[in-house]
């Protein structure tokens, strides 16, 4: 599968707005843009199933593939308590619930960072780092969380 190109700090210092998900008490930052609805974790339909998926959310006529990731980006094959909500991701290529501990709107006058050569691998969703607070937050888009999924159905295809 193709990956796709990785966003450069000064893409990521053109958005306005940011949505942080924290997942396992890591911080997830996306597009704020790329939020099309958050969902009650109750409209997970367990039957409708995808490679690694959980579940979907019928969202207006169509299903939506829902993913539970841990915040090292692992495929879980359950929800864990923590979780709250389903955020269901839209860029126009890709369609995708994600679902989350908490979701916040995060300004986008937060200090962006280049990824340390150490922290750039192939596959990775993580495009570069934000300062929240005294925390660091993880940067990322739909494409990159949706070309992470791919990969792991590729990979479970080919065993």
């Amino acid at each position: 599968m193709n990956q796709p190109a990785p966003i450069t700090l000064a893409e990521l210092r053109e958005i306005q707005l940011f949505a942080g998900l924290t997942l396992d008490g890591y911080r997830w930052l996306l597009p704020q843009a790329e939020i099309y609805s958050l969902e009650s974790l109750l409209d997970i339909d367990q039957e409708v199933r995808t490679p690694h998926g959980i579940g979907a959310v019928g969202f207006r006529g169509e299903w939506w593939p829902v993913y539970c990731l841990s915040g090292k980006m692992q495929v879980l094959r359950h929800i864990p308590d923590s979780r709250r909500t389903c955020v269901l991701l839209d860029n126009h290529a890709d369609r995708l619930g994600l679902i989350c501990d908490q979701v916040e709107t995060i300004a986008a006058d937060q200090r962006l960072l280049e990824l340390p050569a150490c922290m750039k691998l192939p596959g990775s969703p993580l495009q570069a780092l934000a300062l929240l607070n005294d925390r660091l937050g993880c940067v990322t888009t739909t494409e990159h969380l949706a070309a992470l999924l791919a990969v792991y159905a590729e990979n479970s295809h080919g065993c």
